[in-house]
């Protein structure tokens, strides 16, 4: 079965940058992918590492730390403060640090960042938390090699973008701001048009949503940080598909590798020695036809289930990757696994099987896949009844059913756990295992 995703593509002989870089793994799920398949296609020479890794003082080697989207806030707890410290370090003696949305956010200062930058977090009130789609760039600083081949006004995309709130006195570089949002924009499950009575919708909803408080706020930024460099931007320029945001990307990689200083001599040396040594056969893969069957069909619940919310009215495919949600439910939730679950059945079609660990993991997966699935299908058709009496929030209900089910499935926060968290940890882990073996046949 093919259901690709982000489809498997054809990888460069060479990458415009000369930088080895550490992408971060941990709460990164669709984001990770997305970042894998962006980096892989480009030929950029890099290696995932876990928080793990990074607490053990894997960053030594490497030129650049570039960490997907995903929560902050559980990113800085994967890594505890040991980790969080091996990070400043990296950054402090010489490395560049590359964020994007989530990984931006955790270079900032607040409860639940690196203090990478003086920057905080713009507060909740003023924020615009639901915008999805592209918008078009204001570049500050056009002459900066991130926007070599870039035309002012260009339009990328923004995912949920956080904010940045700067000091009034600041030595942080601006390099763009937010534009015109593109004819594909969305606040929540709003388009966005020029007619629409943003302060009535936001009355009902009871949330910011008029997308004139994002225009003119910075979306991307830079600064030093002791020694090294640091890039953030709340634009996802990996996005599939778009090709602008790529050479951004492919820029950016340029420009940071440029004058990174991170590697030391002895990293450096091990580096020089291990690239002039053959490239190690991957181990081989254990074909087992019954996990590899599995997974196929685990592949095969998502689209389902997928199929179920669409014929129900509550969400569209907006993308091969994103679902278009009505507010009310866990639209990003369900692609996020939505997407994991198929990446592991082509990778285990890619592969012709899959290994011991991810045998017995895939089928610890299926047991909680498909009760999750049942328990998200009464979900969804209570909430679509309750958004039968009005705006229905995602987080708060007075119905106790719903209430209950949420809290099984991913618990009360925002930022899910429950038995959506036990499954994307447990499908995460699959797919660093699948993915690092399909970097490791390839280089």
């Amino acid at each position: 079965m093919r259901c690709y995703i982000i489809p498997f593509m054809d990888r460069k002989e060479t990458s415009r940058s000369n930088a080895r870089v550490a992408v971060l793994w941990d709460e990164s799920y669709l984001w990770g992918l997305i970042a894998f398949w962006a980096f892989y296609a480009e030929g950029v020479a890099f290696d995932l590492l876990t928080a793990d890794d990074v607490r053990a003082g894997r960053l030594d080697g490497f030129d650049l730390l570039f960490v997907p989207g995903g929560w902050a806030g559980d990113k800085m707890k994967a890594l505890g403060e040991p980790g969080a410290a091996a990070v400043r370090e990296f950054v402090e003696g010489g490395g560049g640090y590359l964020g994007f949305c989530g990984g931006a956010g955790l270079a900032l200062s607040h409860e639940s960042g690196l203090g990478l930058l003086p920057v905080e977090r713009l507060p909740s009130s003023r924020r615009l938390p639901s915008f999805s789609g592209t918008i078009g760039l204001r570049l500050v600083e056009p002459a900066h090699p991130a926007w070599a081949g870039i035309d002012e006004g260009q339009a990328f995309h923004a995912w949920w973008p956080g904010q940045f709130s700067l000091p009034e006195e600041s030595t942080i570089q601006v390099l763009a701001r937010y534009g015109e949002p593109g004819m594909d924009a969305f606040v929540t499950d709003l388009p966005v048009c020029s007619d629409t009575n943003w302060r009535a919708w936001e009355e009902s909803y009871g949330i910011n949503l008029n997308p004139e408080r994002i225009r003119g706020e910075p979306a991307l930024i830079e600064s030093d940080c002791g020694a090294g460099r640091v890039l953030l931007s709340y634009i996802h320029f990996e996005t599939p598909g778009d090709m602008p945001g790529r050479r951004v990307l492919r820029n950016m990689l340029g420009y940071m590798s440029r004058g990174a200083s991170g590697v030391s001599r002895d990293a450096a040396a091990a580096v020089a020695e291990n690239s002039d040594r053959e490239a190690l056969p991957a181990p081989p893969v254990e074909h087992d036809a019954e996990a590899a069957g599995l997974a196929t069909a685990l592949a095969g619940e998502a689209m389902r289930f997928d199929r179920f919310g669409t014929e129900n009215l509550l969400w569209y495919r907006r993308r091969d990757w994103l679902l278009q949600w009505r507010r009310g439910v866990r639209g990003i939730e369900y692609s996020t696994l939505d997407a994991m679950l198929k990446e592991i059945a082509n990778h285990a079609e890619f592969a012709q099987g899959m290994d011991r660990e991810a045998n017995e993991a895939v089928r610890r997966l299926e047991g909680l896949v498909r009760g999750f699935y049942a328990d998200a299908e009464r979900l969804l058709m209570l909430e679509r009844l309750a958004m039968t009496r009005g705006p229905l929030s995602p987080l708060k209900c007075d119905d106790p059913d719903i209430r209950e089910l949420r809290s099984r499935l991913f618990s009360s926060d925002r930022r899910c756990g429950g038995q959506y968290r036990r499954i994307v940890e447990l499908a995460g882990g699959i797919l660093l295992n699948q993915l690092r073996r399909r970097l490791s046949t390839s280089s």
